[in-house]
Protein backbone atom coordinates (compact mmCIF):
# COMPACT_ATOMS: atom_id res chain seq x y z
CA UNK A 1 0.00 0.00 0.00
CA UNK A 2 1.24 3.48 -0.86
CA UNK A 3 1.50 5.95 1.99
CA UNK A 4 -0.76 8.99 2.06
CA UNK A 5 1.53 11.90 1.20
CA UNK A 6 0.30 15.30 2.33
CA UNK A 7 1.95 18.59 1.26
CA UNK A 8 4.69 19.54 3.74
CA UNK A 9 3.49 23.17 3.83
CA UNK A 10 -0.13 22.15 4.32
CA UNK A 11 -3.17 23.50 2.49
CA UNK A 12 -5.39 26.45 3.32
CA UNK A 13 -8.36 28.48 2.15
CA UNK A 14 -7.14 31.79 3.58
CA UNK A 15 -9.04 31.22 6.83
CA UNK A 16 -8.05 27.73 8.02
CA UNK A 17 -4.92 25.77 7.33
CA UNK A 18 -4.56 22.00 7.47
CA UNK A 19 -1.01 20.89 8.18
CA UNK A 20 1.05 18.04 9.53
CA UNK A 21 1.71 17.91 13.25
CA UNK A 22 4.83 19.63 14.60
CA UNK A 23 6.52 18.99 17.95
CA UNK A 24 5.24 22.38 19.16
CA UNK A 25 1.67 21.06 18.75
CA UNK A 26 2.00 18.33 21.38
CA UNK A 27 0.93 20.28 24.45
CA UNK A 28 -1.77 22.42 22.76
CA UNK A 29 -3.30 19.35 21.05
CA UNK A 30 -3.19 17.34 24.28
CA UNK A 31 -4.81 20.20 26.24
CA UNK A 32 -7.51 20.89 23.63
CA UNK A 33 -8.31 17.19 23.23
CA UNK A 34 -9.12 16.94 26.95
CA UNK A 35 -12.16 19.18 26.47
CA UNK A 36 -15.22 17.26 27.78
CA UNK A 37 -16.95 17.48 24.37
CA UNK A 38 -13.91 16.04 22.56
CA UNK A 39 -13.64 13.23 25.11
CA UNK A 40 -17.38 12.54 24.89
CA UNK A 41 -17.51 12.03 21.12
CA UNK A 42 -14.05 10.70 20.16
CA UNK A 43 -11.59 7.93 20.92
CA UNK A 44 -9.16 10.39 22.53
CA UNK A 45 -8.06 8.74 25.80
CA UNK A 46 -9.43 10.35 28.96
CA UNK A 47 -5.95 10.59 30.48
CA UNK A 48 -4.23 12.17 27.48
CA UNK A 49 -1.21 14.41 28.14
CA UNK A 50 1.71 15.80 26.13
CA UNK A 51 3.82 12.65 26.66
CA UNK A 52 0.96 10.35 25.58
CA UNK A 53 0.30 12.65 22.62
CA UNK A 54 3.99 12.46 21.63
CA UNK A 55 3.79 8.65 21.63
CA UNK A 56 0.52 8.69 19.68
CA UNK A 57 1.84 11.11 17.05
CA UNK A 58 5.09 9.15 16.90
CA UNK A 59 3.09 6.04 16.02
CA UNK A 60 1.35 7.95 13.20
CA UNK A 61 4.67 9.19 11.84
CA UNK A 62 6.28 5.74 11.89
CA UNK A 63 3.26 3.79 10.64
CA UNK A 64 2.55 2.60 7.12
CA UNK A 65 0.89 5.88 6.11
CA UNK A 66 -2.60 4.47 5.78
CA UNK A 67 -3.97 7.14 8.11
CA UNK A 68 -3.55 10.89 7.96
CA UNK A 69 -3.62 13.06 11.08
CA UNK A 70 -3.56 16.83 10.66
CA UNK A 71 -3.83 20.00 12.70
CA UNK A 72 -6.52 22.55 11.90
CA UNK A 73 -4.88 25.95 12.43
CA UNK A 74 -5.77 29.57 11.85
CA UNK A 75 -4.32 30.42 8.42
CA UNK A 76 -2.93 33.74 9.67
CA UNK A 77 -1.74 33.11 13.22
CA UNK A 78 -1.23 29.30 13.11
CA UNK A 79 -3.26 29.06 16.34
CA UNK A 80 -4.42 25.48 16.98
CA UNK A 81 -8.15 25.18 16.25
CA UNK A 82 -8.55 21.41 16.21
CA UNK A 83 -7.65 18.25 14.37
CA UNK A 84 -8.83 16.48 11.22
CA UNK A 85 -7.73 13.47 9.31
CA UNK A 86 -8.36 10.26 7.46
CA UNK A 87 -8.68 7.52 10.09
CA UNK A 88 -9.57 4.92 7.48
CA UNK A 89 -8.92 4.43 3.79
CA UNK A 90 -10.08 1.42 1.80
CA UNK A 91 -8.16 1.68 -1.45
CA UNK A 92 -9.73 -1.39 -3.06
CA UNK A 93 -13.18 0.11 -2.50
CA UNK A 94 -11.97 3.64 -3.48
CA UNK A 95 -13.32 5.19 -0.28
CA UNK A 96 -12.12 6.81 2.90
CA UNK A 97 -13.46 8.46 6.01
CA UNK A 98 -12.84 11.89 7.53
CA UNK A 99 -12.80 12.48 11.28
CA UNK A 100 -12.44 15.81 13.10
CA UNK A 101 -12.75 17.67 16.39
CA UNK A 102 -12.40 21.31 17.40
CA UNK A 103 -10.96 23.07 20.41
CA UNK A 104 -13.67 24.73 22.49
CA UNK A 105 -12.79 28.28 21.40
CA UNK A 106 -12.97 27.40 17.69
CA UNK A 107 -16.55 26.09 17.70
CA UNK A 108 -19.44 27.98 16.15
CA UNK A 109 -17.31 29.88 13.60
CA UNK A 110 -17.52 27.57 10.58
CA UNK A 111 -13.99 26.26 11.14
CA UNK A 112 -14.90 22.56 10.99
CA UNK A 113 -17.02 23.01 7.87
CA UNK A 114 -14.18 24.82 6.11
CA UNK A 115 -11.67 22.18 7.22
CA UNK A 116 -13.86 19.29 6.04
CA UNK A 117 -14.46 20.91 2.64
CA UNK A 118 -10.75 21.71 2.27
CA UNK A 119 -9.66 18.17 3.12
CA UNK A 120 -12.38 16.63 0.91
CA UNK A 121 -11.24 18.72 -2.07
CA UNK A 122 -7.63 17.65 -1.49
CA UNK A 123 -8.65 13.97 -1.16
CA UNK A 124 -10.49 14.01 -4.48
CA UNK A 125 -7.55 15.74 -6.13
CA UNK A 126 -4.75 13.66 -4.63
CA UNK A 127 -6.08 10.20 -3.78
CA UNK A 128 -7.76 7.44 -5.78
CA UNK A 129 -11.00 7.88 -3.83
CA UNK A 130 -14.54 8.24 -5.19
CA UNK A 131 -16.42 8.32 -1.88
CA UNK A 132 -15.67 10.07 1.41
CA UNK A 133 -17.64 9.16 4.50
CA UNK A 134 -18.23 10.84 7.82
CA UNK A 135 -19.42 8.61 10.64
CA UNK A 136 -20.69 10.74 13.53
CA UNK A 137 -22.39 9.53 16.64
CA UNK A 138 -26.11 10.07 16.02
CA UNK A 139 -26.51 12.28 19.09
CA UNK A 140 -23.51 14.49 18.22
CA UNK A 141 -25.57 17.31 16.72
CA UNK A 142 -22.53 19.55 16.12
CA UNK A 143 -20.61 16.97 14.11
CA UNK A 144 -23.70 15.98 12.12
CA UNK A 145 -24.36 19.65 11.29
CA UNK A 146 -20.77 20.06 10.08
CA UNK A 147 -21.16 17.08 7.73
CA UNK A 148 -24.37 18.54 6.29
CA UNK A 149 -22.99 22.08 5.93
CA UNK A 150 -19.92 20.67 4.18
CA UNK A 151 -22.22 19.11 1.59
CA UNK A 152 -22.22 15.49 2.75
CA UNK A 153 -25.50 13.61 2.35
CA UNK A 154 -27.13 11.82 5.26
CA UNK A 155 -27.53 8.12 4.40
CA UNK A 156 -29.01 6.70 7.58
CA UNK A 157 -28.15 5.45 11.04
CA UNK A 158 -25.96 2.41 11.52
CA UNK A 159 -26.79 0.76 14.81
CA UNK A 160 -23.85 0.08 17.15
CA UNK A 161 -21.45 1.01 14.32
CA UNK A 162 -18.79 2.81 16.35
CA UNK A 163 -17.28 1.53 19.57
CA UNK A 164 -15.94 4.47 21.55
CA UNK A 165 -14.23 3.71 24.82
CA UNK A 166 -15.81 0.26 24.90
CA UNK A 167 -19.37 1.46 24.28
CA UNK A 168 -21.17 0.61 21.01
CA UNK A 169 -22.75 3.76 19.58
CA UNK A 170 -25.35 4.37 16.89
CA UNK A 171 -23.78 6.32 14.06
CA UNK A 172 -25.16 8.77 11.52
CA UNK A 173 -23.49 8.03 8.19
CA UNK A 174 -22.81 10.81 5.68
CA UNK A 175 -21.15 10.62 2.28
CA UNK A 176 -19.74 12.82 -0.45
CA UNK A 177 -19.04 11.43 -3.92
CA UNK A 178 -16.45 12.64 -6.40
CA UNK A 179 -17.92 15.60 -8.28
CA UNK A 180 -20.48 16.56 -5.63
CA UNK A 181 -18.23 19.07 -3.88
CA UNK A 182 -17.86 21.08 -7.09
CA UNK A 183 -21.66 21.18 -7.50
CA UNK A 184 -22.11 23.13 -4.26
CA UNK A 185 -22.11 26.91 -3.90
Amino acid sequence: MAAIEFPIGGIDDGVVRLRLHADADLEPVAAASLDPEVLRWTRVPDDNDARAMAEWIGEWRSGPGEELHLVIADAGSDELLGAIGIPRIERDERRCEIGYWLAAGARGRGVATRAVRLLAAWIFEALPVDRIGIAAERDNAGSCAVAERAGFRFEGVLRSWLVIKGVPRDTAMYSLLRGELAEQP
